[in-house]
């Protein structure tokens, strides 16, 4: 739901130690998307929550039923905006699409330009979802309080008061101001005072903390001169910093962690390039990691333009038990009726037409079957968008609707036409042949 989650083996450390501490007063500072917050206060604790991010205090809002003023300044946003109905979540959902529209804000590139408007165009799909993710549950917890103010200025206002401070500062120097730029040009709205914090002083900020009051502090840096304070550690996998657990509370248990991380390989074997279709050739599909669909982009796709990201699915289709076919999904990109198609492409290959064939079998029983299963939702047909200046993409004309033409950009859609994969194969091969004269 938030960029910059809690890693889980942290939150499942957190449950430990607050288990083994007791049901005490907590203060969380620096909640970002409560992730924390939520494990302490289901543990029966009374949560105070804090942070200068408009994301959680939107959250918070909710959570309290208290409500934040908040104008709209991007004229893109604040047209999606008003097609949105109103409900009690509609300005976190603001916010948070805002979040996901950023990456592409820039639009300094086709990819980026690309899906900065499929977001635009799928913006009320993204509404509907995310309204019923959080009806479902999503803030089924309860905080005491919220303060929206700098998290040092707020653990110290709690000394004496016999609660415990937790916190997870920024692991890198204006962190927030990077990553919500757009956002934060994005809204008016009083915003919260605080102090840019420094990871550089973390070493200081925490060993005073420590030593002041009952504190919790979780950090990617090790200091040797803390180490009384340590009782936990999280190993986070190959290239990545561990995480360690500074605490001044007494408990007994200390805490490892040790993420399992299983390196992909790929064993699929790919289709060879002078591979002879026939009227025997058997077609599959099966929906596999995006991860793979990205392993294959690097060698299958122009490098001219980064497609190397996105997509939270992807789809491969066979011949005789060899990939050719590549296919990404988007969740979140998708409308209720059709699901979105990020990316599609097919192997080096002598036989023409293979692109064809793919998109053509994209609209079979098989593919709708294995969508539905992955997605836990029955699509009703596909869609996707084609950046070119042309008046049409000679690749989707005949099989895909030209939906939409804008300005550098075309949206292509089909509906699932209710065929086999093994008869769209034949139809196509038997044309293919008639093409190259091999049957009459």
């Amino acid at each position: 739901m938030f960029t910059g989650s809690v890693p889980q083996e942290a939150r499942t450390l957190f449950q430990g130690l607050v288990d083994s501490i007791g049901k005490r007063e907590f203060y969380l500072g620096c909640s970002g998307n409560f992730s924390v917050d939520k494990v302490i206060a289901r543990l029966g604790c009374v949560v105070h929550s804090n942070d200068v991010s408009l994301y959680s205090k939107l959250v918070a809002d909710i959570l309290l039923e208290t409500d934040t003023e908040l104008k709209v300044l991007n004229a893109d946003l604040k047209q999606v905006f008003a097609g949105w109905g109103d409900t009690r979540y509609k300005k976190l959902a603001m916010v948070m699409y805002a979040m996901k529209l950023s990456k592409f804000a820039s639009r300094k590139n086709d990819y980026e330009k690309l899906f900065y408007d499929a977001y635009l165009d799928g913006a009320l799909g993204y509404y509907e979802k995310t309204v019923k993710k959080l009806e479902s549950g999503a803030l089924d917890f309860r905080i005491k309080s919220f303060t929206f103010s700098d998290f040092l200025d707020f653990l110290k206002k709690k000394e004496g008061s016999g609660g415990i401070g937790v916190s997870f500062p920024p692991t890198y120097k204006a962190g927030y101001e990077k990553i919500y730029k757009f956002v934060e040009e994005s809204f008016e709205y009083e915003r919260a005072t605080y102090e840019l914090y420094d990871p550089a002083d973390s070493e200081r900020v925490f060993g005073d903390m420590l030593r002041q009051d009952e504190n919790i502090f979780c950090g990617d840096q090790w200091f040797e001169g803390l180490q009384e304070y340590v009782v936990g550690k999280i190993m986070l996998g190959s290239g990545k910093h561990p995480l360690f657990v500074y605490s001044s509370v007494q408990t007994p248990k200390k805490f490892y962690y040790e993420r399992s991380v299983a390196e992909v390989k790929n064993t699929i074997p790919v289709l060879p390039v002078d591979y002879e279709f026939t009227p025997e050739t058997k077609i599959t599909a099966e929906v596999v990691p995006t991860s793979l669909i990205t392993y294959f982009k690097h060698f299958y796709m122009s490098a001219r333009v980064d497609y190397t990201g996105g997509g939270d699915f992807g789809v491969i289709v066979y011949a005789d038990g060899k990939a050719f076919g590549f296919c990404a999904f988007s969740k979140q990109m998708s409308t209720m009726t059709q699901c979105y198609l990020h990316s599609d492409f097919v192997s080096r290959s002598d036989t023409p037409k293979l692109s064809k064939l793919l998109i053509q079998l994209l609209k079979t029983n098989e593919v709708r079957r294995v969508i539905t299963r992955k997605m836990m939702h029955r699509y009703d047909g596909l869609k996707t968008s084609v950046y070119t200046d042309k008046p049409v993409s000679m690749k989707y004309r005949g099989v895909f609707e030209l939906e939409r033409r804008d300005k550098g950009k075309l949206m292509y859609s089909c509906r699932f036409d209710g065929k086999t994969l093994d008869g769209v194969y034949q139809e196509w091969l038997t044309k293919l042949r008639k093409r190259d004269g091999k049957v009459a």
